[in-house]
């Protein structure tokens, strides 16, 4: 009988390397995260390349980098969160009550505080309102009623957009100046609006 040798036991398979694009995609969202957890937790004035680098575990030459300047981070990181608030895939809202709940969905979350922060940052700032205005204003379009043709099918369905929108926003900076805790007021209103929407909606 003629003797055959075990096959040979695979190793374990070499850990893949990433590419540069990819390192580079890494570092750049954990800058990204880093400093709107700075700017939820302490305000703008607290953001700093020192403070942002540390708790992203890069270094200061990795920052600049990647970025000119913590103008250049704070519009990349907004827009970041502008695009988690209009993900694709996410169902179209199908008629107001749906817009209301949606706009509330990115409004009414926790890392919100991050974009009235910036808001408040560069009010105060005209230097910084020059270099983030224009991705502020890709906010407002993100949340326009002239984004919203297909659901606001009327002038009154666009006018109490409107108004719910800029409501909800006042319970979201609500919100931002109570430790991050809705204000008691919060669950009436919004269940007013749903309310008045669900009213407005067809049939």
């Amino acid at each position: 009988m003629q003797y055959k040798p075990a096959a040979a036991t695979a190793g374990p398979a070499a850990p893949t390397r990433r590419s540069q694009a990819e390192r580079s995609a890494t570092t750049r969202a954990a800058l990204a995260d880093a400093a709107i957890d700075v700017l939820i937790e302490r305000g703008w004035a607290a953001v700093t390349a020192i403070e942002v680098c540390n708790r992203a575990g890069v270094t200061r030459g990795a920052f600049h980098h990647h970025y000119d300047g913590l103008s250049a981070l704070l519009a990349d990181a907004l827009r970041r969160l502008y695009a988690s608030m209009a993900a694709p895939g996410r169902p179209q809202p199908a008629g107001l009550t749906d817009l209301i709940n949606a706009t509330w969905t990115a409004i009414g979350n926790p890392r919100f505080k991050a974009v009235l922060e910036a808001w408040l940052a560069m009010a105060n700032d005209p230097g910084l309102r020059a270099e983030i205005g224009p991705v502020v204003a890709e906010f407002s379009a993100l949340v326009s009623p002239d984004t919203m043709s297909a659901t606001l099918s009327s002038r009154r369905h666009r006018d109490f957009y409107v108004l719910a929108r800029e409501t909800m926003l006042g319970l979201a900076l609500g919100r931002a100046t109570n430790g991050g805790r809705p204000l008691a007021h919060e669950r009436a209103v919004l269940a007013e609006l749903r309310a008045t929407a669900a009213k407005l909606d067809p049939g």
